[in-house]
């Protein structure tokens, strides 16, 4: 899937697209009380859909708690993982091999992103510093 084709597909589905760069898009969604921004990249073999930033990881040690927590976390999710940056932002993702992406694992990467969002919102903002 291209570029373009993926941005088709989103914009299909009602998403707001703002192109970034040639290789990256923007669109959000709302979750209780926030809009989170959620990126689509494209490397050469795969599309990653990333909700940068999901919050961000306390300096201090709560920190730790709160990185282990997203390890667990992670065990739990399909599809969808927790990371931090070097900047500290916890980012939630998804990626698909973009060779065999089509518009239905499009749809799926948003849904997940989305739900995960929903589902982990108020436990991981009750730890960090965002909103």
């Amino acid at each position: 899937m291209t570029f373009d084709e993926l941005r088709a597909c989103l914009e299909k589905d009602g998403w707001p697209v703002d192109v970034v760069s040639e290789v990256t898009m923007r669109s959000r969604f709302r979750s209780g009380d926030r809009i989170f921004p959620v990126y689509v990249h494209l490397e050469p073999d795969y599309a990653t859909f990333a909700v940068i930033p999901f919050a961000r990881l306390p300096d201090d040690e709560s920190g730790d708690v709160l990185a282990d927590r997203l390890l667990f976390l992670n065990r739990e999710m399909n599809l969808a993982k927790f990371s931090v940056d070097e900047d500290g932002d916890v980012i939630l993702s998804v990626e698909y091999p973009l060779a065999d992406l089509d518009p239905s694992e499009v749809r799926d990467a948003i849904d997940v992103l989305s739900f995960y969002a929903e589902k982990y919102r108020a436990e991981v903002q009750a730890a960090t510093a965002l909103p």
